[in-house]
């Protein structure tokens, strides 16, 4: 059984010991995210800023990796983060797959839309971590959370509100928080697939 509170606890000491690629890599990461995020540059210059979206992804890849290496005790470095563009396709595929079902489950029913919220959270980390698929590892990431919905949500709370406090910090508090946070939910990822087997089936 996880816990939230080890589990931030682990990311900011892992952030401490990797202060250095934790803070370049998410520089550059909201520094990609702001130029993409630009909506007077997208409207008139669509080949450019298509570009960035694609680097972007790119980079998203690669800094999750990099933090799972981190995780696992791996030596990295920081251009790691553009050598994960293998998984790019499967990414993208699993990008648009989860929000695609969220999404139909709020319009249908809407609680299957929170659940699946959470159900399927773990399925873009599985996709870089394993290269599985993108409905395979949605199979996988509701299989590792059965049994563990009101607890992760809750997880998910206490992330934003994190991020939130880094963005009220003139945004410069992101650049902490965003990688605590992505240590913490590799934490917890890791623990869940250590608990329970890998089946990749919906049960």
């Amino acid at each position: 059984m996880f816990s939230i509170k080890e589990s931030i606890k682990y990311g900011w000491a892992k952030f401490k010991e990797n202060k250095e690629i934790s803070l370049l890599t998410t520089l550059l990461l909201l520094a990609v995210g702001a130029v993409g995020s630009d909506k007077e540059m997208h409207l008139s210059n669509f080949v450019f800023n298509l570009a960035v979206i694609v680097f972007l992804l790119i980079i998203r890849i690669g800094y999750n990796k990099i933090y799972l290496k981190i995780h696992d005790g791996e030596q990295t470095k920081f251009s790691d983060i553009f050598q994960e563009y293998k998984t790019f396709w499967r990414y993208i595929g699993v990008s648009i797959l989860v929000p695609l079902t969220v999404l139909g489950g709020l319009i249908l029913l809407i609680i299957p839309g929170l659940i699946w919220l959470v159900r399927f959270s773990f399925a873009p980390i599985i996709v870089i971590d394993t290269a599985m698929g993108p409905i395979k590892s949605m199979k996988e990431s509701y299989a590792i959370t059965k049994g563990n919905f009101w607890k992760l949500t809750l997880f998910w709370i206490v992330l934003a509100l994190l991020n939130l406090a880094g963005l009220i910090l003139v945004g410069v508090g992101l650049l902490v928080s965003v990688p605590v946070s992505t240590l913490a939910y590799i934490y917890i990822y890791r623990n869940l697939t250590q608990s329970k087997a890998a089946v990749a089936t919906v049960v």
